[in-house]
C-alpha cells in the first residue's frame, strides 16, 4: 500500500508540474564569441539580452522582441536602441527551440550582426563587414518562480511519503 501511495504522490507531484506552464517568463541569456576570420581576428564580444516567451505558440518561425540587451565589442558599449532602423533586436524561435539573436548595428567603427541559427543555436554566428566569428549562448537563467514551484512540487511528495510512513507505525 505505501508503494502505491508513494506513486500517487509521485504521480500528482508530476501533474502539479505540468499544469505550470513550461514557458510564458522572462528569459535571460548571456552570449560571448571571438572572431575567428578576418581582419578582426582575436577581438572577442560577450553580452547579455532579457524578453517575455509569453506569446509563444511552439509552431513555426516566431520571432520576439528583445527587452533589454547590452554588450560590448571593440571596446563600445551597445544596446537594443542601437539597432539599425528599421530593425529591432529579436530572436527567433522555430517549432519552439531557439535559434538566437538577431541584432544589427551600424554605427561607430566597424558595423556588425548576430545571425540566428537555421534549426538551433548551433549555426548561429556574429559578423562584420570583414570578419566572421563563433557565438555561444548560455543557457537561460531560470526564474525564481519556477524555482519555488517546483521545489512545492517535491516538498508535497516528501509530505505525503511522511505522512505514510507515520501511519505505518
Amino acid at each position: 500500500m505505501t508503494f502505491k501511495k508513494s506513486l500517487a504522490a509521485v504521480s500528482f507531484g508530476l501533474l502539479f508540474a505540468a499544469i505550470a506552464p513550461a514557458q510564458a517568463a522572462v528569459q535571460t541569456y548571456t552570449f560571448s564569441g571571438a572572431i575567428d576570420a578576418g581582419s578582426l581576428l582575436g577581438e572577442t564580444y560577450a553580452g547579455s539580452f532579457s524578453f517575455d516567451d509569453a506569446a509563444l505558440t511552439g509552431a513555426g518561425a516566431e520571432w520576439l522582441a528583445v527587452d533589454s540587451l547590452s554588450m560590448n565589442f571593440m571596446g563600445s558599449s551597445f544596446t537594443q536602441a542601437d539597432a539599425v532602423a528599421p530593425s529591432i533586436a529579436e530572436v527567433g524561435y522555430y517549432d519552439g527551440a531557439f535559434l538566437g539573436l538577431s541584432f544589427s548595428v551600424d554605427t561607430g567603427g566597424e558595423p556588425f550582426s548576430f545571425v540566428t541559427g537555421s534549426f538551433d543555436t548551433s549555426d548561429a554566428f556574429f559578423t562584420t563587414e570583414s570578419s566572421s566569428g563563433s557565438l555561444a549562448y548560455a543557457a537561460a537563467v531560470p526564474e525564481p518562480k519556477d524555482w519555488m514551484l517546483m521545489l512545492a512540487g517535491i516538498g508535497l511528495v516528501g509530505v505525503m511519503i511522511e505522512r505514510s510512513k507515520r501511519r505505518r507505525v
